[in-house]
């Protein structure tokens, strides 16, 4: 397949840090440390094995930061998702055939099927994340906690990872302190007939978030409505009670209401940095604003190799995007 570009989106978040576990320290040098530290016989970052993580109480997949890049400037990484032994669904083409035969395919020896992969950069305590469908930056935030803090020394006890989102106020059509109210959702149809217990599933092999393809909002809502009820049976039992045909209706607002005293927009960027890429519509004293998700983001063409994308240009990209916030004062370098 011949070299062609695709538009992905770089999302960026910035490290958090209210408990001093850093302890000063940067996100971008806890990683650097992280790499260095013993494990075992063998520092971290010199076999993989010592960088893969399974979560406990969840062992049908584990999280890997298999490539890594420490550079001067930045430290690049990337996040796979897999589940050891995992057989891949086919269907065999048939002939003459009113219906396909579904078969299991077990990965070749020493191999395992990969369910999605994130790239993300991190230069000081800014991050730079090219995420998947399938992984988020909550799924880099959890993957982190345990490098830095379980796997590793590199932060205090209790250092867990928050990469707190960025407004852009070129996107909401106010400065931030104009905005009282943030709403995210919109109405949308999500299959779940009554008499199946069949959670709805939204995987991506080998795929990445499009600039130019967003998901419908029911496949949107779905995440929202985990991300907010975080229960798995909850959700699913929500769909199974939907009325025939109706539509399921999903927004999430947040906001303030005060007369008295100025209030931090702190507390709702932290809130909104999980959610879905979605409709994002900003109130406030100009009106309503709506639009795209005006959370901080940079949009880019990006070198593909057989649908892989190519790691050196990701990184390339990803340094234009931390320039062009820099640049624009979007952030403070």
């Amino acid at each position: 397949m011949a070299d062609q570009r695709k538009s992905l989106t770089v999302q960026y978040r910035k490290l958090a840090d209210p408990t001093n576990a850093f302890g000063g320290q940067s996100l971008q040098a806890a990683l650097k440390r992280a790499v260095i530290s013993p494990a075992g016989d063998e520092a971290v970052g010199k076999h993989w094995k010592r960088r893969a993580w399974t979560p406990t109480g969840d062992q049908s997949h584990t999280y890997l930061m298999n490539i890594y890049q420490d550079g001067s400037n930045s430290f690049f990484g990337d996040l796979t998702q897999y589940t050891q032994g995992y057989m891949q669904s086919l269907l065999k083409q048939e002939d003459d055939s009113p219906m396909l035969a579904v078969e299991q395919s077990p990965a070749p020896q020493g191999r395992e099927y990969i369910h999605s992969m994130m790239y993300w950069m991190a230069v000081n305590d800014h991050l730079l994340a090219i995420q998947s469908i399938s992984l988020s930056t909550k799924h880099l935030e959890n993957y982190l906690s345990w490098l830095l803090n379980e796997r590793t020394s590199a932060v205090g006890p209790t250092g867990h990872v928050i990469l707190d989102a960025k407004f852009d106020t070129d996107d909401m059509g106010g400065n931030l302190d104009d905005i009282n109210e943030i709403v995210v959702g919109g109405t949308g149809a999500v299959e779940a007939a009554a008499t199946s217990s069949v959670k709805p599933e939204f995987r991506d092999v080998e795929r990445r978030t499009d600039v130019g393809e967003r998901r419908p909002w029911g496949q949107r809502a779905l995440d929202v409505l985990k991300a907010v009820m975080n229960s798995e049976a909850d959700v699913q039992k929500l769909l199974e009670e939907m009325p025939e045909g109706a539509d399921l209706d999903v927004s999430v607002h947040i906001g303030y209401k005060s007369k008295k005293r100025k209030l931090s927009r702190a507390p709702m960027q932290r809130a909104l940095r999980n959610l879905p890429e979605g409709d994002i519509t900003a109130k406030g004293r100009f009106g309503k604003q709506s639009g795209k998700d005006i959370r901080l983001s940079y949009p880019a063409r990006v070198l593909t190799k057989n649908s892989l994308p190519d790691i050196e240009d990701v990184r390339a990209k990803m340094w234009d995007a931390y320039e062009y916030f820099v640049k624009n004062g979007k952030i403070d370098p």
